[in-house]
């Protein structure tokens, strides 16, 4: 599960989130500490942080971890070097503030957040989690505060940190500061502070760090593990089909534990007929795929077709006009089933991943769900007109491929290595099963 907090200075951000984190038993991801690694990386590399060139040019060789020591608490690695203590010295934060306006930087480090989040249950907190690091999240908060409050909390922090600051610095004073940042980060062009429209506001004014951190938890149980509701029409005829595969073909499902919340492409290998009613079922929220035009004017079929959001797609329909409703589909926030292989398979064998895919994932910036499905050739194959009963069905969710892990790459290699990577896993996800299915799939 990942919870993602965001909102200005003084809204009590970093201390709800470190709260939260250990009473959820959550890893909490320190942002900054983050930036501050990297930023311990370009001093030992003596280069000057206003290279924004030769700062990008040792990105691939920053290798960013968080370990737990033997009592339990965080300790921040590059590479094989603990940094903990020495990304606090003072020299660290005022490079850190300057790599975190150069895009690239912030892109690939916005990556690393990335893969961290969907490995382990965790808490975020900074200023752009929930709209651009994380716009799927589980949970997503926004803390406020009243600008005074803001400013006191803030002062009193400066003060606990810096006493020597007594005699030079005052509330007004911070509380102008915190205006003008905030005036900042609204207007910024990369990545700039604001709500997620799915975000929940939380006024932390007249609350306590327990009382804030009491009510995400109360949000957060209503949310974990909860998909959105489907409609009733949909859940009816979901619930009938399931029941029908796991009577009549022994329907297994494994990696549900891959699944998780969001737009994102199933990408399955295709044997039979019962290849989409199958993935479907898989789900545990509503999916969608695209059907032949030709059979939503068959009488009933078109209106159960479109009930479980199936999509018409005439037979003389250009790539650029399906690829528009896929795209559309996805960036409404769906999950849209797609076989990568083109069509069915005539031997129930693996085939060839065709390049329509790769560009959806880099178009729509889509994660591409990898599922293989067993027991429906044997069950339906291309060549026979109905299916047998009495069979067993297998559907296997591998690990998500992140379309972050392929920015950058020109477009022919790209599609390229995401058309890899998919058959990979589909073999892997095959192999695992077949090898006899123990532990998690990969």
């Amino acid at each position: 599960m990942i919870i993602a907090i965001d909102g200005p200075s003084g809204t009590g951000k970093s201390t709800v989130a470190k709260e939260l984190a250990h009473r959820l038993g959550f890893t909490f991801f320190d942002t900054g500490a983050m930036y501050r690694s990297f930023a311990w990386k370009i001093v030992q590399e003596n280069i000057d942080p206003t290279d924004q060139a030769k700062v990008v040019s040792i990105l691939p060789r920053f290798g960013y971890s968080i370990r737990k020591d033997q009592r339990g608490e965080r300790r921040y690695f590059v590479g094989d070097q603990d940094v903990t203590e020495a990304i606090r010295e003072v020299q660290i934060s005022p490079i850190a503030s300057q790599i975190a306006t150069y895009s690239e930087v912030r892109k690939a480090l916005v990556k690393i957040q990335r893969a961290f989040g969907h490995r382990s249950d965790a808490v975020f907190e900074g200023r752009d989690m929930g709209t651009v690091v994380f716009p799927d999240a589980d949970l997503k908060i926004f803390l406020t505060a009243r600008p005074a409050v803001r400013a006191k909390r803030r002062y009193h922090e400066l003060m606990a940190k810096f006493p020597d600051l007594a005699e030079s610095l005052n509330i007004d004073q911070v509380q102008k500061e915190l205006e003008e940042r905030d005036l900042n980060d609204m207007n910024r062009s990369i990545s700039p502070l604001r709500q997620a429209s799915d975000a929940i506001l939380i006024d932390t004014s007249d609350l306590s760090v327990s009382q804030v951190v009491g009510k995400i938890i109360r949000l957060g149980s209503q949310k974990e593990n909860h998909y959105p509701k489907m409609k009733w029409a949909y859940r009816i005829i979901y619930l009938l089909a399931r029941g029908y595969f796991r009577l009549f073909f022994r329907l297994k499902i494994y990696g549900l534990e891959h699944y998780r919340r969001g737009k994102g492409v199933l990408a399955a290998n295709h044997n039979s007929n019962l290849d989409p009613p199958v993935l479907s079922v898989s789900c545990p929220e509503e999916v969608h795929f695209l059907a032949k035009e030709s059979l939503f004017h068959v009488p009933l079929l078109g209106r159960l077709i479109r009930t479980l959001n199936s999509h018409p797609v005439s037979r003389g329909a250009s790539d650029a006009q399906t690829f528009r409703t896929i795209i559309q589909l996805l960036q409404h926030g769906h999950k849209v089933i797609l076989f990568p292989e083109g069509s069915r398979s005539f031997d129930g064998e693996l085939q060839p991943i065709e390049r329509g895919l790769p560009f959806l994932v880099q178009k729509s910036q889509s994660t591409v769900f990898p599922a293989y499905i067993e027991g429906t050739f044997q069950a339906w194959p291309r060549t026979q007109k109905m299916p047998k009963l009495w069979g067993k069905i297998t559907c296997v969710f591998g690990s998500p491929i992140e379309w972050e892990d392929f920015e950058g790459l020109d477009k022919r290699q790209a599609e390229e290595q995401i058309s890899q990577r998919i058959g990979r896993s589909l073999r892997e996800l095959r192999s695992w099963l077949q090898s006899g299915a123990k532990g998690s799939p990969p």
